[in-house]
């Protein structure tokens, strides 16, 4: 919905986000492929390999294009030190990362089929290191919405930062703590409120407006 409202609005910052939102969100995207093989496969989801891929190799990627569209906006006297240094970041990520898979996939985390891992050690670091980096820019990006006269921008800030926090909870305990189910459906259920909250910061609906701001 956000690349689609580019047409409209022909803000290309609209087309970075949503795919940023679209890549951050990545990691959870083999749980639900194998999810739906394990439905046909007897039970049997993805490989494991192929589920870490999946999940895990786009990661830097969608950071440096996350930091394009914030350096838009702020630290644009870094800006160029800053994506060099994802770029950088992305590197070493996918180095270490196909390093350990190569080696060992279990170097990775512990794989509990069809839907759900574990991640350990210092891949673990990794993901969090990804977590973090999001999250901290998108506070900082918020909290510049909510610290204005503008009644509509600070709406949208509140909105994106609760977006923010959502994931972090969401993406914390999904990475580090091994779920059961009812722990796995509370998880992604903060998770997709974080997808909600974003899409009502980016794009808040009229109605929306309507109810809290008049």
């Amino acid at each position: 919905m956000l690349i689609y409202s580019y047409f409209k609005r022909e803000e290309i910052f609209l087309v970075l986000v949503g795919i940023s939102i679209i890549g951050i969100v990545s990691p959870w995207m083999p749980s639900s492929i194998s999810f739906l093989v394990a439905l046909f496969n007897d039970g049997m989801g993805i490989p494991e390999t192929l589920y870490y891929i999946i999940g895990n190799v786009s990661g830097p990627i969608f950071i440096f294009i996350w930091l394009v569209a914030f350096t838009e906006f702020y630290y644009q006297k870094y800006r160029k030190f800053v994506l060099i240094a994802s770029v950088v970041y992305g590197i070493f990520f996918e180095i270490v990362f196909f390093v350990l898979l190569i080696l060992d996939p279990t170097n990775i985390g512990n794989f509990y089929p069809p839907v759900d891992v574990e991640f350990t050690g210092i891949y673990l670091v990794l993901a969090i290191s990804i977590i973090m980096i999001f999250f901290i820019t998108g506070i900082i990006f918020s909290y510049g919405s909510i610290n204005t006269d503008d009644p509509e921008l600070r709406l949208k800030g509140f909105f994106l930062m609760a977006a923010f926090i959502s994931y972090l909870l969401g993406a914390f305990l999904d990475a580090a703590v091994q779920q059961n189910y009812i722990y796995l459906i509370v998880t992604r259920g903060i998770l997709i409120s974080g997808a909600i909250e974003w899409l009502f910061g980016f794009i808040t609906p009229k109605w929306l407006k309507d109810m809290i701001l008049d």
